[in-house]
């Protein structure tokens, strides 16, 4: 058998199980005899419900109890478990099989008095994203709850926040920074293309 047990593998049968075609973890391997002794039926549970005649299961036996029955588990779904005699493969299984992750980011910011003060960050988020994961345009803002203040309450709320804005420095603080000063750079620029236009 070319499988180990509890490892996963991505399987192909041959075109009468052809529709059982996916990615399986291998529970047992078991011998004919042994699935007699556990009261498992190789016919009822493999052959019959794939449209394969009792006289087809009579001509394999032969082969079938010289060769391993793999007990599979679909990794999707767990209840669903095939046995399949080792001469039904039609390939051997592709063990390169990984779990991947499919993933997502959500952020909660507190409480704004308007969501378009959110508008910078998700333009940045969305470079980052981009820039790292090739996911464009996916950021929503999205309401985490509704919550009723005060103004001062209010007031007071942003101000600490405004606080912990000042006492921060990372990169996006940083990037805020330099386009501050390139945007200054740039008004003095063209100050003097100005001035120099104006003296000619």
């Amino acid at each position: 058998m070319l499988v180990a047990v509890n490892s996963v593998y991505y399987f192909t049968f041959k075109s009468t199980l052809s529709t059982l075609n996916g990615i399986y973890r291998v529970d047992s391997l078991l011998s004919y005899a042994e699935m007699l002794n556990l009261g498992l039926d190789l016919f009822a549970l493999t052959y019959k419900p794939n449209s394969i005649l009792e006289t087809a299961f009579n001509d394999d036996l032969e082969i079938i109890r010289t060769e391993k029955i793999a007990k599979l588990s679909l990794v999707t779904d767990e209840n669903t478990v095939i046995y399949i005699p080792e001469h039904f493969f039609d390939t051997i299984p592709d063990g390169s099989v990984q779990k991947y992750f499919r993933l997502g980011l959500a952020i909660e910011l507190g409480i704004f008095d308007d969501a378009d003060q959110l508008s910078t960050i998700r333009n940045e988020v969305e470079q980052i994203v981009e820039s790292m994961a090739g996911v464009a345009n996916k950021t929503v803002i999205y309401t985490v709850s509704n919550k009723w203040l005060t103004t001062t309450d209010y007031a007071d709320l942003d101000a600490a926040r405004q606080a912990a804005i000042t006492r921060v420095r990372n990169h996006y603080t940083d990037k805020l920074a330099l386009q501050k000063e390139v945007d200054s750079l740039r008004t003095l620029i063209g100050y003097y293309e100005n001035a120099l236009k104006s003296g000619e």
